[in-house]
């Protein structure tokens, strides 16, 4: 369906790995204001101490997305639940 909230994040690259749409909503909303140039720690969004490029911001409490600090520019990669994320972090 044109417009849907799948085609904000498939123009984008944005792996969503099977974000209930209500989190979808809130990750849309969320990156909206990045490319707006909302600064991410406004969002409640930090660096991985492991990898300073890479920025976790929440999304409610189970959910966070993952992206990438491009000489400033932030880029939203993924969309993933907290369980998938704590697993990402261990292999990191």
């Amino acid at each position: 369906m044109p417009g849907s909230r799948s085609d904000f994040f498939k123009q984008r690259g944005i792996l969503t790995h099977n974000a209930p749409p209500a989190i979808l909503l809130k990750a849309r909303s969320i990156i909206s204001r990045l490319e707006a140039g909302m600064p991410y720690w406004q969002l409640h969004g930090k660096s991985l101490q492991s990898d300073r490029q890479v920025i976790s911001i929440p999304v409610g409490s189970a959910w966070r997305i993952l992206a990438h600090d491009r000489n400033g520019r932030v880029d939203a990669r993924q969309v993933l639940s907290h369980s998938s994320y704590n697993h990402r972090l261990n292999s990191f």
